[in-house]
Formats: structure tokens, C-alpha cells, sequence
């Protein structure tokens, strides 16, 4: 199980490769700019929904990006303390900006 933190613009090529290497069980974190994925409304959206795939947006992000409560439904919104035990219960962890 991974974690993959994304802090990508919704149209980055690497979101691509990030999603061609998710895998049941990994959980995906969108960071910063990576706060636009997780906007339901957007067609980048459904690319990162997979089955087993456990996906989060930190609340401040999503606040800064003027899109709070517009989250995918399968987006779990986080604050940093959650973040912080979502680190602590992946040992295996990847950076994607």
C-alpha cells in the first residue's frame, strides 16, 4: 500500500503516469495545486477513480482553491492531522509535483 501525494495541475503529464501506477489499497492525497483534480465537476476527475483506491483532499487546499465542499464524492476531505496519521500508516510513500 502507497501513498501518493499529488500536488499537480489537473493536466500535468504525470498525473497520467501517477494513475497508470495506483494500485487496490494505495490511498492519493491531493496537495496544492493537486486540489483541482479532486473538483467533481471537472473531467480529469473520473480518471482517478478506481475501486480500492482510498482518495483524499486537504481541506485547506481545497478552501484556497475557492472549491470547498465541491469535492468528488469519493474524495474524503482531510485536515493535517489526518494527514500526518495517513503518513504514518504507509510506509511506502511517493511525491508526484
Amino acid at each position: 500500500m502507497t501513498l501518493h501525494t499529488v500536488n499537480l495541475l489537473p493536466d500535468h503529464p504525470d498525473c497520467l503516469r501517477c494513475i497508470s501506477q495506483l494500485a487496490p489499497g494505495d490511498a492519493v492525497v491531493f496537495l496544492g495545486r493537486g486540489a483541482w483534480i479532486a473538483n467533481a465537476s471537472a473531467a480529469w476527475y473520473r480518471d482517478w477513480e478506481k475501486d480500492g483506491l482510498a482518495l483524499y483532499v486537504l481541506e485547506d487546499d481545497l478552501a484556497a482553491s475557492g472549491l470547498s465542499g465541491q469535492q468528488g464524492s469519493a474524495v474524503a476531505p482531510l485536515d493535517l492531522p489526518g494527514f500526518v496519521a495517513l503518513t504514518e500508516q504507509h510506509a511506502c510513500q511517493r511525491a508526484w509535483f
